[in-house]
């Protein structure tokens, strides 16, 4: 299969995905931030096996930047915080469908996803980069040629290498993040694309200096995100975010699980200013 054909076959899946979560908008109702106050629970999908976004440490407790957020917003409402597990594939479904109230889960603000759900202002950034081992000469697409590449279906990496792998570049997609991760440590591939943040999580399991960055596609912005037409509660969540920066709550969350200063970003969950950003074409 050549690479146009596989791009093709990736934006007729997108589109029929698009379609399915456009579809599934109706079958729950908007949220508002009343009735989440008086429900007395805020369910929370996120991610729980991508450290350190969301994961069990070794107690078993769930913890983690989107966790700890969550929680942190559950807080600010007076309701308990109640986290429902999410992956990269299900999260938009799980938020339509009313199984969540709203997703804390690595959601990029991606022109795509802006069709289909609510974004607030988002609260931090994720560099999505590609990832191999020391060594290997490796600065761009145009030396993916005979190089095995693991990346999450339907992420922005995965569309990413869609479009601008070269002829001889072999792409196989996995159902999530861990699954991907664990593919370039047991030799499946030969590199993976996933975010910065994977790097040192990576080191941990196979000790240091075995693979590092390659090189880097995008920086995203990562929002909550909320049903359609919930216009108040997607208010209320870019309020919040305004409100914990300005009280340095989220950079000092950001120093703890990410690591450096949280960078400047755009007021808006919505429109070009909060799109992904090139870093490196």
């Amino acid at each position: 299969m050549t690479w146009v054909q596989s791009f093709r076959r990736t934006a007729l899946a997108s589109a029929m995905l698009l379609a399915a979560a456009s579809a599934l908008a109706g079958a729950a109702a908007a949220q508002t931030v009343e009735s989440i106050k008086k429900g007395g629970v805020l369910k929370i999908g996120s991610q729980v096996s991508q450290v350190p976004w969301g994961f069990s440490d070794a107690s078993g407790k769930l913890t983690g930047f989107d966790i700890e957020l969550g929680e942190m917003l559950a807080k600010d409402l007076g309701v308990k915080a109640e986290v429902t597990p999410v992956t990269s594939s299900n999260r938009v479904a799980a938020l339509l469908t009313g199984q969540v109230d709203v997703l804390a889960a690595v959601m990029g603000i991606f022109a795509d996803r802006q069709k289909v759900v609510l974004f607030s202002r988002p609260y931090t950034t994720n560099d999505t980069i590609y990832i191999g081992k020391v060594g290997a000469n490796i600065k761009g697409w145009d030396d993916l040629k005979g190089v095995r590449v693991g990346v999450p279906r339907g992420t922005p990496q995965d569309i990413a290498i869609t479009k601008a792998a070269p002829a001889g570049a072999t792409i196989q997609r996995f159902d999530d993040d861990a699954s991907t991760v664990q593919a370039l440590i047991a030799g499946q591939v030969d590199m993976i694309g996933g975010a910065a943040t994977q790097v040192p999580n990576i080191a941990q399991v196979v000790g240091p200096g075995k693979f590092e960055q390659k090189f880097v596609v995008a920086r995203a912005y990562n929002a909550f995100a909320v049903r359609p037409g919930s216009r108040e509660w997607a208010d209320y969540l870019s309020d919040f975010v305004a409100r914990k920066l300005a009280s340095g709550e989220l950079p000092a969350l950001y120093k703890k699980w990410i690591g450096g200063e949280l960078a400047k970003m755009p007021t808006t969950g919505e429109g070009e200013a909060a799109l992904p950003i090139s870093v490196v074409q």
